[in-house]
């Protein structure tokens, strides 16, 4: 599932949590500022009137920040003992909104829930008096013109204004680009705003809040979804409700008591990975630290890894939970990086599924009878479920000791895996998966069929343990040619990306010697591509049309080069970066098993130094 963009200044994080546990995606971008007014005195003015009115008298507040930013120009004391005064002489508080009306410290005595004019007619059925309205410079005119109408009093001031931000939004790429499901609006300025900085197509949703915002995005000729004023729980009902047209359920998947695919304390539905700087660059943005996890970390260069899988073989310590669990935390607490992956293996899916494999050491996966002809397929055993509870353990253990740092879950692609199975072991040229691939195509597809569904259930068994984000690996995609890949091991990926995508989890899909392959594996249904050592990532970005996320690609080799060659690149693969929607820093493949972990960390520190605004 795409995501749901929210734009306003400061105030997206309740919309995020309550869209988080409707299943609903969200980016964080702000397209506004909040500016104060420009003169105090009408502000100072306001506060008067307040401090004389009395019964029949009202203070609207028309937005959130209304009080806040009233506060700023007269003093937060003075308005706060003037507002407690006022309440004793019976003056009262009507605010559009309930988020509004959770801005003021005291009881609200009218909420209006119908933009302003609902707040206008419920106001005009009280006895005419005196409406004191701080407001923003685009403040709704129907509410001062209605309640005039009714032979009120009104006295508006201006105390603060909204405007578009000054330089344009990291996501404005990927909402003009249709890689967004929707945006929110909740106010006529943001739409001018977003209007100004962005572009956006036919099939991406408008949620406009209130009416004016409706017929401002109407204007634009967006197609829009028109929402009374509403909080936060509405509003993501509402999303939520439009999002389930086209969703992608599998059969078989485990059912979660409130029918959403994830259970209701995942990271992503209570919205504690939710805005990590890792999930906001999967979703097109930048937001915090610039993110950086390397392929590989857990474990291979670390001594503390060494140890603590002495005399274990490869295979039974990834089916060890609290072993997995412990060797996926390492490299988190001595790199400090901005996301763990899970500590598995490729073939650990087919191991479970019953196929006799070992890794072994200096070798790496060797099968124990390959599968070469339709008769082995046809032999070999489903994937039961229940044979992934190491794999949920392991992965619930790391995610509750993770807390607000992602857990990436991993899995490798049908054609890797296929060729493992084929050839028995590791093979430079593949010259058996060649050949069945060209002799026999349909024990080919099946045989790739059934290493989809196995992996399928693999992922899925991470992301319902607590896994933040989800990587289809395809090392070994670069040895085929992009007709080759096309037909014969693209539709296979297209089915696990397929697979897990009701879970609304970013998916990213990599691969070594993939630069003719990048648009094609990403239109397999990634929502990330990673990027190998060898393809620069401006020109991986421009390959893919300037609207996909990227991760990479730091050279591996040079993790053992001098310090200044390791730094320089680096801060080359971050200049390159930047022209993508969103970029999280990463090798271009794993760490060298021999690569000093200090380099490491000093590499990761130097990442998150690197100013945003830097000219590299």
């Amino acid at each position: 599932m795409r995501p749901i963009l929210l734009v306003r200044p400061g105030s997206n994080e309740a919309d995020a949590i309550a869209l988080a546990a409707q299943g609903v995606p969200t980016l964080i971008d702000e397209y506004l500022a909040v500016v104060p007014a420009a003169n105090s005195c009408a502000a100072a003015q306001l506060l008067d009137d307040l401090s004389v009115a009395g019964a029949d008298d009202w203070l609207v507040l028309t937005s959130p920040r209304t009080i806040g930013a009233w506060a700023a120009l007269v003093g937060a004391d003075a308005l706060s003992r003037a507002l407690a005064s006022a309440r004793t002489r019976g003056v009262r508080v009507a605010a559009v909104g309930s988020s509004t009306a959770s801005s003021v410290d005291s009881a609200v005595d009218l909420v209006g829930q119908s933009g302003a004019e609902g707040l206008v007619a419920a106001l005009t059925e009280m006895p005419a008096g005196t409406a004191l309205v701080p407001a923003s410079w685009i403040a709704r005119p129907e509410l001062a013109s209605g309640l005039a109408a009714a032979g009120w009093k009104v006295r508006t001031a201006v105390v603060y204004e909204t405007v578009p931000v000054s330089e344009r939004p990291s996501s404005s790429g990927a909402l003009s680009g249709g890689n967004l499901m929707g945006v929110v609006l909740r106010s006529p300025s943001a739409v001018e705003a977003v209007a100004r900085w962005a572009t956006i197509p036919s099939g991406v949703r408008v949620f406009a809040i209130g009416p004016t915002t409706g017929a401002a995005a109407r204007s634009q000729g967006w197609d829009v979804v028109g929402l009374p004023v509403v909080g936060s729980d509405a509003l993501a009902r509402a999303v939520g409700s439009a999002s389930q047209k086209g969703a992608v359920r599998v059969s078989g998947s485990p059912a979660v008591s409130d029918g959403h695919p994830l259970p209701p304390d995942h990271p992503m539905r209570t919205g504690l990975t939710t805005g990590s700087s890792l999930i906001t660059a999967y979703r097109g943005a930048r937001r915090g630290r610039r993110p950086i996890w390397l392929m590989r970390q857990a474990g291979r260069s670390l001594p503390e890894y060494r140890a603590i899988r002495e005399g274990k073989a490869m295979l039974d310590s990834c089916l060890d939970p609290e072993l997995a669990a412990e060797i996926t935390l390492q490299p988190v607490r001595r790199h400090d990086v901005d996301a763990a992956i899970f500590f598995s293996d490729i073939v650990v899916p087919v191991r479970l599924a019953g196929v006799g494999v070992e890794i072994v050491p200096g070798v790496g996966p060797v099968v124990d009878q390959p599968i070469r002809t339709a008769a082995d397929v046809r032999s070999l055993p489903e994937l039961d479920p229940d044979a992934l509870r190491p794999i949920r353990e392991a992965v619930g253990l790391a995610a509750a000791e993770l807390g607000a740092t992602p857990l990436i879950g991993f899995a490798g692609a049908p054609f890797t895996v296929a060729s493992y199975l084929i050839e028995g072991g590791p093979s430079r040229d593949l010259p058996r998966t060649k050949a069945l691939m060209r002799d026999d195509p349909e024990t080919w597809h099946a045989l790739l069929g059934w290493v989809a569904r196995t992996t399928t259930l693999f992922l899925r068994a991470q992301a319902e343990a607590g896994a933040s984000a989800l990587q289809l690996f395809d090392s070994w995609a670069g040895r085929l040619a992009p007709a080759a890949y096309e037909e014969l091991s693209a539709p296979h990926s297209a089915a696990v990306l397929e697979g897990v995508s009701d879970l609304a989890l970013p998916r990213i899909h990599f691969g070594t010697g993939t630069a003719d392959l990048l648009v094609t594996m990403r239109d397999a249904g990634a929502d990330v591509m990673g990027v190998d050592a060898y393809t620069p990532l401006d020109d991986a970005n421009r390959r893919l049309g300037g609207r996909t996320p990227l991760q990479g690609n730091i050279d591996p080799a040079l993790l053992s080069a001098p310090w200044q060659e390791l730094s320089d690149h680096a801060d080359d693969v971050v200049r390159r970066g930047r022209s993508a929607p969103g970029h999280v820093v990463n090798l271009g493949h794993g760490v060298p098993p021999g690569t000093d972990p200090d380099v490491l960390t000093r590499l990761v520190s130097h990442i998150h130094e690197i100013p945003d605004e830097e000219e590299l």
